[in-house]
């Protein structure tokens, strides 16, 4: 069996961060028709929805845990309440939750991303990374 790392990386190769996210925890739980559905709903929710806000690793990550977490049974103040935790989680490793401070080392005079620059992608890599594997042990935790 694939480690949802290993799963995730697949993905990333086509998809962007938002998506890749998302599909990659679904998809490791077994919720490939859940992946299918919102996959499609994330297209513009890559590089903090296109505007460098909130990071799509987080939106993914976030989104695909909603689900995960409703089919489970959890009702909408616990998920917000697991919600709050990813999000601590996540910045505790990159001391924020937005794309345009995530990669702020990589931003252009004209104000948009070397998106060219593999050290740009290598950092994009590690925010999905950490972003699913934050929601893997949220998502093991449960009782």
């Amino acid at each position: 069996m694939q480690t949802i790392q290993e799963i995730t990386l697949e993905l990333w190769d086509n998809l962007n961060c938002a998506r890749s996210a998302a599909c990659g925890i679904l998809l490791y739980y077994g919720f490939e028709q859940e992946c299918n559905t919102l996959s499609k709903a994330l297209i513009p929710f890559g590089g903090g929805i296109g505007e460098r806000s909130i990071c799509g690793s987080v939106t993914g990550a976030l989104s695909a845990l909603s689900v995960v977490y409703t089919k489970k049974g959890y009702k909408e103040d616990k998920i917000a309440e697991i919600a709050k935790s990813f999000k601590e989680k996540f910045s505790q490793e990159f001391k924020t939750l937005y794309c345009r401070e995530i990669l702020e080392e990589f931003t252009l005079l004209d104000g948009s991303i070397d998106a060219n620059n593999p050290e740009r992608k290598e950092k994009c890599t590690k925010t999905v990374l950490h972003a699913v594997t934050v929601a893997k042990t949220l998502i093991d935790s449960i009782k």
